[in-house]
């Protein structure tokens, strides 16, 4: 039976993963592919935005200086979006204009048509407009040359659309990590397809590590569920070596004789950077190199599983995109009744959350077995207990990581 040879404590695992993650290449992406992945530089502005001054509003283009409640104005031009008016604005004079419209020379202002009789050949002012009133001047969005998003900035919708007005069809942006994830055990079945044996269970580990990888903003698939024996366990990680940016199984690197992933990826050439970490859930957390290829042994129990993606694998592959908000938010909270650790180690506690006048306050989500999947669909945030304290005094400030944004606005 192998054992752990040296259990390290959670910031230094956390250190060590990012330390020796490595940035993924540039690609050049097209806007529709963009979303969720890292400006690999800082986006400049091509042109003035918008490029002319245009109405704000359907209307009349006028001179200020002509404006005077019940006065009638001659229409004596139209301007479209997309097609100038041909004529100027005179002493007395307007131009229908739309949305978007070029403002005609001579005019510095525009009336909106609510404020007008309507849209005839000629119409009587309601509502006198002072100069530059709903007018959006060239230039007053940005400027051509000025950064407008800067290098590490998450491409979202506001921002493909900023890019989309400057011309940019493309993106430079650090490219999608392509993960691989495996799980082992032959008492693994595949959801949908039979009813259980005695000592089976549902594969429920890939199906949830391949949504947490996409959510993350990876290109992530299920290579296949494999099993503890020998040879199909190496081809299968063999296989997701060949083919994949990070490699993540979940089972088999606890301490058992079936614990074959460890010895394995070792076999195949991967350097081991660290076996066995001083936190619960995950103690028996594998994460090597090999060349350019990260793999992350998980733990088999699901909640192990869910919570090691989380507070290490995830981080590496915002790293390996360039997301600065690599970490998720951490906020202090407190409990209300003394919190007993008697696990000699960090204790990551699922919680809920709740604002209260003293700040945050956490409860546990009940009872924290590795198993309970339904305690992570309750679980708002992680609070770290430990790793020396035997516990925390009710009121006592503790760290927590926050699973759930929403809970913080």
């Amino acid at each position: 039976m192998q054992l752990f040879e040296r259990l390290i404590e959670y910031s230094e695992a956390e250190r060590l993963v990012l330390q020796s993650t490595p940035r993924l290449p540039v690609e050049e992406m097209p806007l529709g592919e963009a979303l969720g992945l890292a400006l690999a530089r800082d986006l400049e502005a091509t042109t003035d935005s918008p490029p002319f001054d245009n109405s704000a509003v359907d209307g009349f283009a006028i001179r200020s200086a002509d404006a005077a409640v019940g006065r009638v104005f001659p229409v004596v031009d139209e301007a479209p979006a997309g097609r100038p008016a041909r004529k100027s604005v005179g002493e007395g004079e307007a131009v229908k204009i739309f949305t978007g419209g070029v403002i005609p020379d001579g005019a510095d202002a525009v009336v909106m048509v609510e404020n007008t009789s309507g849209w005839g050949e000629s119409f009587e002012l309601g509502k006198v407009p002072s100069p530059g009133n709903n007018i959006r001047l060239a230039g007053e969005d940005t400027r051509r040359g000025e950064v407008i998003l800067r290098e590490g900035t998450e491409v979202g919708a506001p921002g493909i659309a900023l890019a989309a007005t400057q011309g940019y069809g493309a993106l430079p942006v650090y490219r999608r990590p392509k993960v691989v994830v495996l799980s082992t055990g032959t008492e693994l079945v595949e959801p949908g397809t039979r009813g259980l044996s005695p000592g089976e269970i549902f594969d429920s580990n890939s199906y949830a590590i391949v949504a947490a990888a996409t959510e993350a903003g990876a290109e992530a698939r299920r290579l296949y569920a494999a099993s503890d024996e020998a040879s199909a366990l190496r081809s299968a990680i063999e296989e997701a070596l060949e083919t994949a940016d990070v490699v993540v199984t979940s089972g088999g690197v606890s301490v058992g004789e079936k614990d074959l992933v460890k010895s394995t990826m070792l076999d195949l050439g991967v350097e081991q950077v660290f076996w066995g970490v001083k936190f619960k859930p995950g103690k028996p957390l594998f994460y090597g190199t090999r060349g350019e290829t990260r793999l992350f042994g998980l733990p088999g129990n699901p909640v192990s599983a869910m919570v090691c993606f989380d507070l290490f694998v995830r981080p590496a592959l915002m790293e390996m995109m360039g997301r600065r908000d690599r970490r998720r938010p951490r906020i202090a909270v407190y409990f209300e009744r003394d919190i007993v650790n008697k696990f000699g180690r960090l204790h990551a506690m699922r919680v809920s959350l709740t604002r209260t006048e003293r700040g945050w306050l956490a409860e546990s989500v009940g009872a924290q077995g590795s198993g309970l999947v339904s305690s992570l669909t309750k679980a708002d945030a992680l609070a770290l207990i430990g790793p020396a304290a035997e516990g925390i005094s009710a009121g006592e400030p503790v760290e927590a990581i926050v699973l759930r944004d929403e809970k913080l606005f």
